[in-house]
């Protein structure tokens, strides 16, 4: 295999600069490849991908369509109660001729990392990894001597994205944190990435599993929950309405350059007048092996009608855990 090395490391010199999206997910030409199977299926089949049989134990599932324009077979496998994505598989081949294998061989790594960005060549084989996904090319041979070009999609990261869009990284099972300023002082994480919280219902999240409407139940009635994100899909808004109580709870969020929330601002309406505001600073003093915060210096600011604003520094420290990997 180092003469295919040698050819797509030559490829490599003469790309110069590449564009990226950004991702939160294993994409295939645009479809979300995570999630629950009805929703995978949907997306397939709008990308042209025809569905022609699955497995008796209905845990893998066969497509026909294009790759990059050409033709190729997919397998999706899919796994747990909730039949969420686990890995895809694209097959194309087979090659009986080494300079066709070569030509497509080449096509398929200029196409990918167009979409994904750098690979780095492991075992034989090109792989792409970030957070969220992980995409490998390699050539297998046939036992009639043929070969065949194959791409494996993973998802790395948990489908249900509450617990990225709170700033956290990696399995995260539970955090507990010591003076917590509206934010609850213990949270606990599913498995697949989902807030276990009750009073959170009817929860509608979108094909990449980012959380888009809720209901609250709430002391008096409920409150109506809506999430806005930006282009990153980073969380920028939190909104709650309680119709009931005439009460709008509008929380923003802001990012450095790491990602990291520093500032939280907190406005309470009742009516359309505001009633409270609270404006929080974060100053991250220490952090876990998987980069999340353990001590935080909180500034903030707060007032209420009719009082006097009135400022003060909370020092927070949280302890968490995580699923294993």
């Amino acid at each position: 295999m180092n003469r295919w090395i040698t050819i797509l490391l030559l490829l490599l010199t003469g790309c110069g600069l590449w564009a990226q999206t950004e991702k939160r997910c294993a994409l295939l030409q645009g479809v979300a490849l995570e999630g629950p199977l009805d929703s995978v299926r949907q997306q397939l089949r709008a990308a042209d991908w025809a569905e022609w049989g699955q497995s008796d134990d209905g845990e893998d599932y066969y497509f026909r369509g294009k790759f990059y324009g050409l033709r190729a077979k997919l397998l999706v496998s899919v796994g747990g109660a909730d039949s969420l994505l686990t890995s895809a598989y694209v097959s194309v081949g087979p090659y009986s001729t080494e300079t066709m294998l070569k030509k497509n061989l080449q096509f398929f790594f200029y196409k990918l990392k167009q979409e994904h960005g750098d690979f780095v060549q492991r075992d034989g084989a090109w792989v792409y990894m970030d957070d969220f996904a992980s995409v490998k090319l390699s050539v297998v041979d046939n036992d009639n001597g043929s070969r065949d070009i194959r791409v494996l999609y993973l998802p790395m990261g948990a489908y249900y994205k509450d617990a990225v869009t709170m700033g956290l990284h990696g399995p995260v099972q539970e955090v507990v944190t010591e003076n917590a300023v509206s934010e609850e002082q213990f949270m606990r994480f599913a498995e697949n990435g989902q807030l276990e919280q009750p009073d959170l219902t009817e929860r509608h999240y979108d094909r990449y599993g980012y959380l888009r409407s809720a209901k609250m139940t709430e002391q008096e009635g409920h409150s109506d929950v809506s999430y806005e994100y930006d282009s990153q899909y980073r969380l920028v808004r939190r909104t709650l309405t309680n119709k009931a109580a005439a009460i709008r709870y509008i929380h923003e969020y802001t990012y450095n350059e790491h990602d990291e929330v520093v500032a939280q601002n907190q406005k309470v309406f009742q009516g359309e007048e505001c009633v409270l505001t609270l404006n929080m600073h974060n100053n991250y003093m220490t952090r876990d092996e998987q980069g999340n915060w353990t001590t935080n210096s909180l500034s903030l600011s707060y007032w209420e009608k009719g009082s006097q604003s009135q400022q003060t520094t909370v020092l927070q420290k949280r302890t968490l855990a995580y699923w294993e990997e």
